[in-house]
């Protein structure tokens, strides 16, 4: 026998060899003697009450350490993070209930457990849930169903707490009364952050949501306070949630309604980190030919059937300019628009005063500052330009940075006509620090003609199907990577503008806007 495989005990001055190990002690033996030394004890199985208890006591501190003490880890760790997360910082706990401990063959048994939720503002939500558990392999674990986290709760749903102003303070377009979940949180903050000194109790309601649903278990209801009237428009602010939500691009959607501005949607999904749509300011791509063709007819350069040259490619000063995979001889200028021509732009762009292009921009909102109570914005900017910079500027490259909000007033002020005044509450008017006359009715009519162009028979035909629609494509190329698609445009008094971020092209743009239209 190898030295490595003997252990030497001293029993009563002789020497013994372990020779055989048992599960319950080690016998040993010296001559006609032997002793039998017990080991530590095993450790039992856990109780299905401990199992229970390990599980309810981690549920919403540490969902994935819970997760394990199921049957079924990785769905119970997303149905548990869903509601961590819905219920933001309301504290969890749970109690088991005391019962007979299962027969020693049960391999199935049910406890019950007492929860208590408490919420901010010192809310409190009690219920009793039933605790499936199941035994394989001589170990408990809770057999996953998502009702151990609420009798209700169903796969894919989530438990929700939400926060409810003082009922009158603040009103959603529809008259009632807006929730924290109504428009992007960021935006629902700077309200309540513009409305903070309106007297009233808040109020607050918890349920489950499932998709866009929310079934409500228990509210109150806020008090007192001052009615004041979000402009958000709750079937355009859903549509357009969704609509951004379904990408898996950075996106975002601000709509305006063209006659009052009234701001009527802001959405923005979860993958549009760091900004938002009222100050994330971003290339517009060909989107920015609404400004420019204004500021060329204004100059006279041309006229919506002037002729133009549209070639695939052109030298123009010292840059080489390029359209998408087209070119012309010579085209009207409404058709150079719609099939959205660079070289057209370019060449018209070099020939403007360095001003012009600023100053038209500013008389279509972009680049123009309000002082708008309940949002902090950005239009964007539009700084003059000479040489070579006014070739890419015309065409929404070069040094010219627009916010989805800047752009959704630029089609804004194309349906009225008017210098925009936007507005999110009313009643509490914006303040204008640095804005200019609007746009001179001589160049409207003929660029009204041209968006509407665009979307029979220019880049965006594939939108042909909408009634009433009309805009601009753009596609913004970003520092060598996937160029930012957009579509600005409007239908019928709704002005918009879409982004979608790194999509290569507008044509997630224009899906998004297709989707947000038809709610």
């Amino acid at each position: 026998m190898e030295q490595k495989t003997r252990r030497w005990i001293l029993i009563g001055g002789a020497l013994a060899t372990t020779a055989v190990v048992g599960v319950a002690g080690t016998l040993l033996w010296s001559g006609s003697r032997s002793v039998v030394v017990a080991d530590a004890p095993v450790k039992p199985a856990e109780t299905p009450a401990q199992v229970a208890t390990s599980f309810l006591t981690r549920a919403f501190s540490g969902p994935a350490s819970a997760a394990v003490f199921t049957d079924a880890p990785a769905a119970a760790t997303t149905a548990l993070e869903a509601s961590k997360a819905g219920m933001g910082t309301s504290a969890h706990r749970a109690t088991v209930a005391t019962s007979p401990p299962p027969a020693a063959d049960a391999t199935t048994t049910e406890l019950t457990a007492s929860v208590t939720w408490t919420m901010p503002s010192a809310a409190v939500l009690k219920y009793d849930v039933k605790v499936p558990m199941t035994r394989t392999d001589g170990a408990w674990k809770v057999k996953w169903t998502p009702a151990v986290i609420h009798p209700q709760l169903t796969d894919g749903a989530a438990l929700t707490y939400r926060k409810a102003l003082a009922e009158g303070a603040l009103l959603g377009r529809d008259g009632k009364p807006l929730t924290q979940g109504t428009v992007p949180d960021g935006l629902y903050k700077t309200i309540t952050a513009t409305v903070g000194d309106v007297k009233g109790i808040d109020g607050w309601e918890v349920g489950i949501t499932v998709g866009g649903a929310f079934t409500v278990l228990d509210t109150k209801k806020a008090e007192g306070g001052e009615k004041i009237t979000v402009t958000i428009d709750p079937a355009r602010q859903t549509a357009a949630q969704a609509a951004v939500d379904a990408l898996p691009q950075g996106a975002a959607i601000v709509a305006i309604e063209a006659s009052t501005s009234e701001i009527l949607a802001v959405a923005q999904n979860k993958a549009l980190g760091g900004t938002n749509p009222f100050v994330g300011r971003y290339a517009p791509g060909s989107t920015m030919k609404i400004v420019t063709a204004a500021a060329v007819m204004n100059a006279g350069l041309v006229q919506s059937g002037t002729a133009v040259p549209c070639p695939a490619t052109a030298t123009i000063g010292t840059r080489r300019i390029s359209n998408a995979d087209f070119g012309h001889d010579s085209v009207p200028f409404h058709t150079a628009f719609a099939l959205s021509c660079n070289t057209t732009f370019g060449d018209l762009g070099s020939k403007l005063d360095p001003n012009a292009l600023p100053d038209m921009a500013k008389r279509f909102g972009l680049g123009a500052d309000w002082a708008i109570p309940g949002a902090e914005t950005n239009t964007g900017k539009v700084p003059p330009a000479t040489g070579d910079q006014r070739v890419e500027n015309s065409f929404g490259q070069g040094n010219v940075v627009a916010s989805p909000f800047g752009m959704a007033l630029v089609a804004a002020t194309v349906v009225s006509g008017k210098t925009p005044a936007p507005t999110l509450l009313r009643g509490k008017p914006s303040e204008p620090n640095d804005v200019a006359a609007g746009p001179p009715a001589a160049v409207l009519a003929p660029l009204r003609a041209m968006m509407r162009e665009v979307v029979t028979a220019g880049t965006a035909k594939q939108l042909a199907g909408i009634p009433g629609l009309a805009g601009k494509t753009g596609t913004a190329e970003v520092g060598g990577g996937d160029a930012h698609g957009w579509f600005v445009g409007y239908q019928n008094n709704v002005a918009f503008a879409v982004i979608v971020e790194k999509a290569g092209s507008s044509d997630s743009a224009m899906k998004t806007t297709a989707a947000f239209l038809k709610g």
